[in-house]
């Protein structure tokens, strides 16, 4: 044995025979490690961790109780400002309470929020009757058109969308306080949307507002003619003045020239005018990659469709080249994405809702 001549804990063994390393004992754990030379203090890693950990947690208690006490003093503000609201509304200044001996001292209480400022009620209350009685002849302002519908952008339809969601806030505040009286719920105006394939997937942003009185008529691969033939079966007698929006022509663009697409829409006109019914003609979509031949006709029937439906006193929907933007048209070049179709739904849907109001 070898005797321990060192007043730490430290352990001491003899070194191993042909090697220069030691087995020294950890001074917190007594845990043996094998260093290359004795050292004159040897904690482990183990130890060092630990003790690193203490540290964390007694700065992390610190902390806690700082926040504590911040939390305290927050509390002690937040219940003396009450206190000196309350007494600012109950008319108690300081200088009263003050000089009042026989008050009592303050007592915590809770206090919900209410007005103490008495009512005031009118004794004359003036009941008059602003309206007048609405003529005979304002029953036939519904063969009329609400709005001249003679060229109408997309642009405008979306500042029509934004001006009505900012008016319907004020409208919602203003009418818990209008005058209730039972409302007389008018006929709602049918409304149908007729074309080519392009309209697959629209009914649900068109027809969501109202599905009882609104329906759209895709015909996949139809042209002019086709949706002319299907008119009469589509539009009763019985409807009164309905909204009938047309979107046709791209299937005509690909095989017919450009004068028998005007004698197509012209034989369309003369149809729509015998339906009695408020007309709008939606332009053309323009194509990609199907040749500039078909591009340019495109854009000729458009030019000659706004001239044309002014003309005839329709309305036009023109969508302009909004739907050349990079995600709107599909690969084909022809039909539309989702993206694409979401956005032309609601451009319908937009200018239904400015027909309508």
């Amino acid at each position: 044995m070898i005797e321990d001549h060192c007043s730490h804990p430290q352990r001491h063994v003899p070194k191993m025979e042909g090697e220069g390393t030691a087995a020294v004992a950890c001074g917190s754990c007594a845990m043996f490690a094998i260093l290359p030379k004795v050292a004159g203090s040897f904690t482990c890693s183990n130890c060092m961790l630990i003790a690193l950990l203490k540290d964390k947690v007694q700065q992390l208690e610190e902390r806690v109780a700082t926040l504590q006490r911040i939390r305290e003093l927050e509390l002690f503000l937040e219940a003396t400002e009450h206190t000196v609201s309350t007494k600012e509304e109950t008319g108690d200044s300081p200088e009263k309470v003050a000089s009042s001996p026989t008050q009592e001292p303050d007592i915590w209480r809770n206090v919900t929020q209410r007005s103490r400022r008495p009512r005031v009620r009118s004794d004359c209350l003036e009941i008059r009757n602003r309206f007048e009685v609405l003529s005979p002849s304002m029953e036939d302002e519904e063969q009329t058109p609400f709005e001249d519908l003679s060229l109408i952008t997309v642009d405008q339809v979306y500042e029509d969308e934004e001006q009505r969601q900012s008016s319907g806030n004020v409208q919602a505040t203003l009418e818990p306080t209008a005058h209730r009286r039972t409302p007389t719920r008018p006929k709602r105006r049918r409304v149908v949307v007729i074309g080519d394939s392009l309209l697959r997937g629209t009914e649900a942003v068109i027809c969501g507002p109202d599905k009882m009185s609104r329906e759209v008529c895709c015909l996949p691969g139809a042209k002019i003619q086709d949706v002319t033939e299907r008119l009469q079966g589509i539009i009763k007698p019985t409807d009164k003045y309905p909204f009938l929006l047309v979107h046709v022509g791209t299937n005509d663009t690909a095989s017919n020239s450009l004068q028998k697409i005007k004698r197509n829409y012209e034989a369309l006109g003369r149809k729509l005018k015998q339906l009695n019914a408020q007309i709008v003609i939606s332009s053309v979509l323009p194509v990609e990659r199907r040749g500039p031949g078909r591009e340019g006709k495109i854009v000729e029937v458009n030019n000659w469709l706004r001239k044309w439906c002014k003309q005839e006193r329709f309305g036009f929907l023109d969508h302009g080249m909004q739907f050349l933007e990079d995600g709107l048209l599909a690969s084909d070049g022809l039909h539309l994405t989702t993206v694409g179709r979401n956005v032309f739904a609601k451009n319908l849907r937009n200018l239904i809702r400015r027909a309508l109001n």
